[in-house]
């Protein structure tokens, strides 16, 4: 195998937390890893990101959705499910809707996004 060489620039500072090995005990393990995938995916579309900011403020039935971004009730759904396959958002009945709201996730996904 091959010795790997490290620059001078980061030996001491790398030795000083143990090492690479030390280093790699740290990491997230891989469900977490896993979990902040879907997530990443789930933020990958813009209607997605509207929609979970249009959800903190207020939740909403998909009827308020589809008339806010203009999406057809079926792309609508498609989004609503990557959303909560990622658990950013959640839904319950009332009556005969279902209203979407961020779940614990979702509120501090946001939350984090707008201090960008």
């Amino acid at each position: 195998m091959n010795e790997i060489v490290i620059p001078d620039s980061i030996r001491c500072e790398l030795a000083g937390k143990g090492g690479i090995t030390a280093i790699m005990e740290l990491l997230p393990d891989n469900q977490t890893i896993e979990n902040i995938v879907s997530v990443a995916r789930a933020l990958s579309d813009p209607v997605r990101i509207r929609v979970l900011f249009a959800l903190f403020m207020q939740p909403m039935c998909v009827c308020l959705l589809v008339a806010m971004t203009g999406y057809a009730y079926s792309k609508m759904s498609y989004h609503l499910s990557v959303l909560k396959e990622s658990d950013l958002v959640c839904s319950r009945q009332k009556g005969n809707y279902l209203i979407y709201y961020p779940t614990d996730l979702g509120r501090k996904v946001v939350e984090e996004i707008e201090g960008w």
